[in-house]
Parts: C-alpha cells; structure tokens; sequence
C-alpha cells in the first residue's frame, strides 16, 4: 500500500455527559469513521488514511472531521455526505455546504461563556 497523500481525522470524542459542549460521538461520528472507511475500500482509495481522533475544538457544529495537507474543516458531517467527501478525498473540490471555518470554533454553549468549564 503507497504512502496516503491525504489524512481525514474524524473526531470520536466522548465528553462526560454533564459537560456543556457536546460530544462528536453522541452526534453518530463512530458511524460517521465507520462509513468513511468503508466507502473508502469500496473505491479502493489508497492514497487516504481514515483516522480515529480525539476532540477537535469545534464540538457545537459535530461531527467534525479535517482534511490534510487540504486543511479542509467538515462540521455536521452525516453519514449521507460520505460519498461527496469521498470524491474530494479522490482529488475533487471540497463540499463547501460543510465547511467550517474561524466562526464554529468561537461558539460556546451559555455555560462557559459565564464561567464554569
């Protein structure tokens, strides 16, 4: 198998259920890995590796993936989207419907903006 040109970290993290931010797992990332990988070896894409990953910081908009060296950041990703992503992977543009940028990372639930975690 050649080296990948392409990394997709997913995001599987699981917070304590009384934390104020959510938990990409709790949004279906696990599924979410699991289809992206299958989708994967059905087109026999080997120049890309599905990563297991912890939190990425922008949990009010998961599940949240990134995409390197494209340094593309997916929010809200449903297993439905896989296919499109897929094609990005493969060498086709990024699914601009799911693009994250600076604005979901700043978004905090009304808990931590007073204090608290």
């Amino acid at each position: 198998m050649p080296m990948p040109d392409k990394f997709v970290f997913v995001c599987i993290n699981q917070r304590d259920p009384e934390h104020p931010r959510p938990s990409c797992i709790n949004s279906g990332s696990a599924d979410l890995f699991n289809t992206l990988r299958e989708e994967q070896g059905r087109r026999v894409a080997t120049g890309v590796k599905i990563v297991a990953g912890g939190c990425l910081e922008a949990c009010m908009v998961g599940p949240v993936m990134v995409v390197y060296p494209d340094n593309v950041w997916y929010g809200g990703v449903i297993e439905a989207d896989v296919p499109e992503i897929m094609d990005h992977l493969e060498g086709g543009p990024p699914v601009e419907r799911l693009r994250i940028g600076d604005a979901e990372f700043d978004l905090r639930p009304e808990q931590m903006s007073s204090g608290g975690f």
